[in-house]
């Protein structure tokens, strides 16, 4: 029986219009491992434990996690069912533009391609200031009185992102090994820090007391808006996804199992960090600049060097995350450019590497000034973390809203697809949507200083308004994706690969 030829990725990005520069050699193992990656379970939960303890304590953290995670799941299963279909890199505005009606198409690209790009260039701020943290932890655990000038932690956190921009400016097979290892560093992560967390302590909690402990130490006179604050740990972790080989269904179900296991071994993590933990108020006056590193002290007993092994090992994690942050962050600046939103000069892939090297490094420099606000806020961490998440969850979101307002009829559902339940899942993903935005806009500490006010509305509502401003001039020359081949060139293409298919396989037909 005679077999169909399976389209190249090359063919695919074709008929979108688009030529393939960017390699794109990555199958479902690597493409999976760099959203694992990105998603970064482990250096998630680091990131924001020390918010997470205060709003809410361990018991917001275990009651919260798993009801987040079935709200995010909605998310990627619709970003999922619409990667399908279009597989393109920086997928999301290129989606937004193809689900709405022709008049509404090249805004509603301008806006979720500025909120996806701003927020993945922001997101490396907060795992930069909290190595910075982990950094000075580590001293302290043997030179307690040691205290880093913001001028150091500041140094600390660049050089995060100057180790990610190489990581990924050095060719594919580079960025492949350190792919791989990212994946069974992270994945293995749960046995690393279990293990001795587990094993070494004299004493555990008890379910009751890690079930029962609610601590608030946000000011709100509403326990439930401190419940729900805790929430932005698990909605920090959920996000990350990337294109590769195979690409009508490879992402799809990359995003999916990535997240599912990210949950998984990310709930498992927290249950492990939780019952660590014998006085709950020893981590709340933690004399160490990173509050995790009191529970790796309690949680071993207080063995000096494991402890110093679990917070190194911590922060080979963020090393991790940030070199797949930085893969999607500068691929998405490269279609960016590429589709003229911004200066053809970031749309520029150094010809042996094929690599975007322009748009890693400004990725990169982006971070160093982003982080310099460490400087004047002492909620930064948070802050830049809330925004990115809210700034993801808009780009996110904004290609199934337009799916459902205007291709629910006309949508062609591809490889990956959730049949009947398709709408159902997208109106339950925007509406939990609006609910991150509205409570990530929440004031995180009461009462609302200069010092510890949340910039996230502020920062929501000046980039909303300079994407709407920055439209009545870019209307004028911006249309959205761009085709760079014709329908009939595409066309060629695909007749060229049967060509060559069918003369090493006479078995192939069209």
């Amino acid at each position: 029986m005679a077999r169909s030829v399976k389209e190249t990725d090359e063919v695919v990005l074709a008929r979108m219009g688009y030529r393939q520069e960017l390699s794109r050699k990555w199958g479902f193992i690597l493409n999976m491992a760099t959203s694992f990656g990105y998603i970064g379970y482990v250096s998630s939960i680091a990131t924001l434990y020390s918010f997470a303890i205060t709003t809410g304590g361990p018991q917001a953290m275990l009651i919260g996690w798993p009801v987040i995670a079935v709200l995010c799941m909605t998310t990627a299963l619709s970003m999922a069912e619409i990667c399908s279909t279009y597989p393109t890199a920086g997928g999301l505005y290129y989606w937004s533009a193809k689900l709405s009606a022709p008049e509404w198409g090249p805004w509603m690209a301008w806006i979720t391609g500025w909120f996806d790009i701003i927020a993945l260039h922001i997101s490396g701020a907060s795992s930069g200031l909290t190595v910075s943290t982990l950094v000075v932890s580590a001293i302290q655990i043997y030179h307690p009185d040691y205290k880093a000038s913001l001028g150091t932690e500041y140094a600390i956190a660049c050089a995060l992102a100057f180790v990610g921009a190489m990581s990924n400016s050095l060719g594919e097979r580079f960025l492949r090994y350190c792919t791989y290892t990212a994946l069974v560093g992270i994945a293995s992560g749960l046995l690393v820090f279990g293990i001795p967390l587990l094993a070494l302590s004299p004493a555990k909690a008890t379910t009751a007391e890690t079930w029962g402990s609610f601590v608030d130490q946000t000011g709100w006179d509403n326990k439930a808006i401190a419940f729900q604050l805790s929430f932005l740990m698990p909605i920090w972790c959920f996000w990350g996804y990337d294109e590769t080989v195979d690409s009508s269904t490879a992402p799809s179900r990359s995003i999916i199992v990535s997240l599912a296991a990210s949950q998984i071994l990310g709930y498992a993590f927290i249950l492990i960090l939780n019952y660590s933990i014998t006085d709950v108020d020893a981590i709340l006056n933690c004399r160490y600049k990173q509050s995790l590193v009191c529970v790796f002290e309690q949680g071993t007993g207080g063995n000096k060097e494991v402890s110093m092994f679990l917070t190194i090992y911590m922060i080979l994690q963020y090393v991790w995350n940030i070199q797949a942050g930085h893969n999607g962050g500068s691929r998405a600046l490269y279609a960016w450019a590429r589709d003229g939103a911004i200066p053809k000069w970031f749309h520029w892939v150094h010809p042996k590497t094929k690599q975007p090297l322009r748009a890693i490094w400004v990725h990169a420099i982006v971070t160093w000034i982003v982080v310099s606000a460490h400087f004047g806020s002492s909620v930064a961490v948070s802050a830049f973390a809330s925004f990115s998440t809210v700034g993801t969850y808009i780009a996110y979101t904004l290609p199934t809203i337009c799916k459902v307002i205007w291709a629910r009829d006309t949508f062609k559902q591809s490889g990956f697809n959730l049949g009947r339940y398709s709408l159902l899942i997208n109106y339950v993903a925007i509406v939990f949507m609006v609910y991150v935005v509205i409570l990530l806009c929440l004031p995180q500490l009461m009462p609302v200083t200069v010092e510890n006010l949340n910039f996230t509305p502020i920062m929501l509502v000046g980039v909303s308004l300079l994407i709407s401003v920055y439209w009545f001039w870019a209307k004028s020359w911006f249309v959205g994706p761009r085709r760079h081949i014709t329908p009939e060139e595409a066309e060629e293409m695909a007749k060229t690969q049967i060509l060559l298919e069918t003369k090493e396989d006479p078995a192939l037909k069209l």
